[in-house]
């Protein structure tokens, strides 16, 4: 950009010059500028017009309804001024004087698409549906092809109650834009609600939501393979003082505030939170994002609000959050989400506030990254306890290996305990999908088997289903044997190695290498968690700085885990030896 050299007595000039900066996201030097342009000339309303824009790309919404304000005294029959300060309005969630301004802005222009859209915005956050409905039908109206219009005219039939429309517009919307993902993720939603009521499930009018919502898991702890020590400590913190509230809130034990349980992504903390529910006599609320996170301003919170007042109202119960992180995030680092801020304070009063009633609730949290996790919400009175659920140990995996392979044909002899070593590190998703991987070897032999065995049946003039049934019978499906697991573990890797890298990344020490004239230079910073934090964490803590000893990568990849690889390829060569003899 050539710099201008501005004319002391030229109010365009430095109008232009804060145009230049507006333009390069420079929204400070632009205000310098439009200040001095309004000194110069006290009515430039097109100068009033750009310095509220500016304020309010920096979230400064206050000063840009003012100059908005200003700008339509100069030009009063201007459109545009009253949507964009409807905007500010919007912004700062005072949505009834938001649609005020779009009142105005469509009367001087009947078919501002902008306007209206924006209206419709503002009538679905103060729940007024059928106005919003009406707003997005006259933009799609403007604009056929609008995709986004479709989707939220949609979202406002849904919010109505009228699901059939709802579904019709959010298939139109990805009819336009099949890559339109939360049109996608609502039309799902909306078909199982829908299906839902044909079932005559819900109770009543209005109820659907709540009731959908307070449903007990009909899983126990015999369900869950292994993890004795932690059913354990479950039992002790959550089903024994849900199993009797009154004897609990006695001694201490349960009086609001709640548990975040975290650890290593698929090893079983929703799952283990499902089945501690199902061992308790109470009620249970799976509050899923889903049903939580709203894309208009205020709704996130209102639906938090309603879902600790269901809790509240079926007493005792269990409010349990899965991916808290995701909503309950560290408001330091949601720069420009002033959105997910709100959300993070409404869960705090809701655990703790003065109007928050919980004595016979407890909040339960799941995370894989409680790093992320707002410090505010681990403190007294909210989520105060942690527990760590690690990766499943030796007991747990040979338990879980025995349980996904149960209803498989498997061949007899099988070495779980050794499978069970030469897995260590593995997450319980990780041995499921071993178990599934060795099953695919058998199945896809016999699957083109017999599809061979139809072909050359059929090719003899055999009917096609006579010939299916045919092959079916003589083409021999072999169990999963050890060779078939040994193949599926030396394809799977375990996907814990990132995590635990992540985690020391964010509240371990890190050891920064340098080579400095030819000379290696270690520094090992810390991480930038304080004490009082890492302290919740020191369960966690304790398992990186032992992953991270060269004894511990020797003794487990180095010898144990080596060590069971050769003695399963071993093992696996006597067994086929032993197949061949006995079928000879």
């Amino acid at each position: 950009m050539i710099e201008r050299k501005p004319n002391p007595t030229d109010a365009k000039t430095y109008y232009q010059l804060g145009n230049d900066y507006y333009e390069k996201s420079d929204y400070e030097k632009a205000i310098e500028n439009y200040n001095m342009a309004i000194l110069l000339n006290p009515v430039f309303s097109e100068a009033y017009f750009n310095r509220a824009l500016s304020y309010y790309q920096l979230k400064n919404f206050d000063k840009s309804v003012a100059d908005y304000t200003k700008a339509a005294e100069l030009d009063p029959q201007n459109p545009i001024i009253y949507n964009n300060r409807g905007d500010a309005f919007y912004r700062k969630q005072d949505f009834q004087t938001a649609v005020k301004d779009y009142d105005k802005a469509i009367s001087l222009n009947p078919n501002y698409l902008k306007a209206f859209y924006n209206r419709g915005l503002s009538y679905a956050s103060i729940e007024e549906y059928e106005k919003a409905v009406e707003d997005f039908t006259k933009v799609i109206s403007i604009k056929p092809d609008f995709a986004e219009a479709y989707h939220l005219r949609g979202l406002a039939h849904e919010y109505a109650g009228g699901l059939g429309d709802a579904i019709a517009d959010y298939e139109k919307a990805l009819e336009l834009n099949p890559e339109l993902a939360e049109a996608k993720t609502h039309l799902e939603s909306a078909k199982a609600k829908k299906d839902q009521e044909g079932k005559g499930e819900g109770g009543g009018e209005g109820k659907t939501g709540d009731i959908k919502m307070l449903q007990k898991p009909n899983m126990k702890f015999d369900d869950v393979a292994g993890m004795k020590k932690m059913k354990e400590e479950i039992r002790e913190s959550i089903v024994y003082p849900m199993m009797n509230p009154e004897l609990a809130r006695r001694y201490g034990k349960l009086g609001g505030g709640g548990i975040l349980m975290y650890g290593p992504p698929g090893c079983g903390k929703t799952f283990i939170v499902k089945a501690a529910a199902g061992e308790c006599n109470s009620g249970f609320i799976n509050a899923k994002l889903s049903d939580l996170l709203d894309m208009y301003v205020g709704n996130t919170e209102k639906n938090i609000h309603k879902v600790f007042e269901l809790a509240r109202k079926n007493s005792p119960c269990m409010l349990f959050f899965d991916e808290v992180d995701a909503i309950g995030g560290r408001r330091d680092q949601q720069e420009g989400q002033q959105y997910m801020k709100m959300a993070v304070n409404q869960m705090l009063y809701e655990m703790d506030g003065v109007e928050a009633h919980n004595d016979n609730v407890l909040v339960i949290a799941a995370t894989n990254a409680p790093w992320d996790v707002d410090p505010a919400l681990r403190r007294s009175g909210r989520f105060s306890k942690t527990l760590y659920i690690p990766e499943p140990d030796y007991d747990s995996r040979v338990a879980i290996l025995k349980l996904h392979s149960k209803k498989r044909p498997v061949a007899a002899l099988i070495p779980f305990r050794l499978l069970g070593v030469a897995t260590m590190g593995y997450a319980s998703a990780d041995l499921k999908a071993i178990v599934e991987e060795a099953a695919t070897f058998p199945w896809r032999e016999a699957f083109f088997a017999i599809e061979k065995r139809t072909e050359k049946y059929t090719a003899q003039g055999v009917a096609k289903e006579e010939a299916e049934e045919r092959a079916k019978k003589e083409v021999y499906q072999r169990p999963i044997t050890i060779a078939d697991f040994m193949k599926a573990i030396m394809k799977k890797k375990s996907s814990l190695p990132p995590w635990y890298g992540q985690a020391k990344k964010q509240i371990g020490k890190q050891e920064e290498v340098t080579i400095i004239d030819g000379k290696e230079h270690k520094k090992v910073s810390d991480s930038k968690m304080g004490p009082a934090e890492k302290e919740s964490f020191r369960d966690l803590l304790s398992v990186i700085n032992t992953r991270s000893q060269w004894w511990h990568k020797f003794l487990v990849y180095g010898i144990v885990r080596y060590s069971s690889l050769v003695t399963l390829f071993m093992y696996t060569l006597v067994m086929d030896k032993k197949i061949v003899l006995s079928s000879k």
